[in-house]
Parts: C-alpha cells; structure tokens; sequence
C-alpha cells in the first residue's frame, strides 16, 4: 500500500464524524454512553428502540469512530470516545482550521506546508521567488475564484484584492505561468488552469 493511499483523507474522517453526529437518536445515545459504558440492550432500553435500531445506530457512530468498545462476554459495551469528538471540534474552531481541511483533495502535504508559509488565514502574504513554491501559490488562489466562463479585469482584481493588493502582478504570473489567457481586458482559463480546477 502506497503511503498516499495509507493516510486517512481527514475531511472524509470529519465528515464522517459529523454524520454520526447529525440524528437525533443517535445523540440521545451517545448522551447515554458520556459517564459509563453501555451495552446494546441498556441502550434499547433507555432511548426506546428495537435492539436491531440501535445495533444500526451503534455500527454508524463506530464508523465515524465516536465509539470505544470493550468485551465482556457475553456482551460488548460501548463509550463515547470523547477524545475524537473534542478534537473534531478542535478541527473546525477557527477559519484557518476550516481552510486547512478544505484544501483540494490533490493538495498533498509539503504543498499544505507551502501555503500555511505564504498565507495567514485567506491573506496571501507574499508570492514566493522560487518557482515551484509560486505555482503552487497561483493554483491555490485560481481555485479560491468564483467559477466563470470569464472575467473582466476589474472583477478579477476586486477577486484577487481580497486575497493580496497586487492584483497585477498575481494577474501577470497566471498569464505567464499559462493559467490564463487575456483578450481585449477579458480573462479567460487557459488549458492549464482549466486542468487545475478540473474544469
């Protein structure tokens, strides 16, 4: 197994936290398991459901991993892991947070590296000199656009001037970096740049 394939997508973890999460039965169960471990027929029992409900229920919140398990034959109990749910908590408790995790899928990680050093939140401090690093610099912020067919430049400065200032050279490094293509003060994705957003 390649280490790319080996290391869990943290936005599919999350999400899928939050999936448990989101039923209300499934929160009146793990208010059940906060103090004590709990085993399927207690849970029946408290919350009002058949066992084979909460047995569905039960194998959702594991699959989210909110759930510790321990065997006492013949039962299995279960606990809220509260660890995993403070930090999936953790994990959305600040834009940058949010931003990190929301990154494409295709950015890996030195590239996650590259920009949490050139960007403080959604500012762009600083387009890097080396060539590699700027890339990946001009990639992040094509992606941060509004989905057009086009952009007049003064709407694609007012997009890029909430990111950076100059807006005029970002606008140079696309068209040279092949990103854009300009015709008559219109903008347009150019094949490369299309490539990027999968367009």
């Amino acid at each position: 197994m390649s280490e790319a394939a080996a290391e869990p997508d943290p936005m599919s973890a999350l999400v899928r936290l939050f999936k448990g999460l989101a039923d209300p039965t499934r929160l009146r169960m793990i208010a059940a398991m906060v103090d004590r471990p709990r085993c399927g027929q207690d849970l029946a029992a408290e919350v009002g459901l058949s066992p084979a409900t909460v047995s569905h229920h039960i194998r959702v919140l594991s699959d989210a991993g909110l759930l510790r398990e321990t065997r006492q034959a013949p039962y299995t109990f279960y606990q809220l892991d509260l660890e995993q749910l403070q930090g999936a908590v953790k994990a959305v408790s600040s834009p940058k947070r949010v931003r990190e995790l929301a990154t494409t899928p295709a950015v890996d990680q030195d590239q996650r590296a590259v920009l949490r050093a050139f960007f403080d939140g959604s500012r762009l401090v600083a387009l890097p000199a080396q060539r590699r690093k700027k890339e990946i610099v001009l990639e992040e912020l094509l992606r941060r656009l509004p989905r057009r067919r086009e952009y007049r430049e003064p709407e694609l400065n007012r997009f890029i001037e909430v990111v950076h200032p100059d807006f005029c050279t970002i606008r140079r490094e696309w068209i040279m970096g092949g990103y854009m293509e300009r015709e008559d003060g219109v903008y347009k994705l150019a094949p490369r740049g299309r490539a990027v957003l999968g367009a």
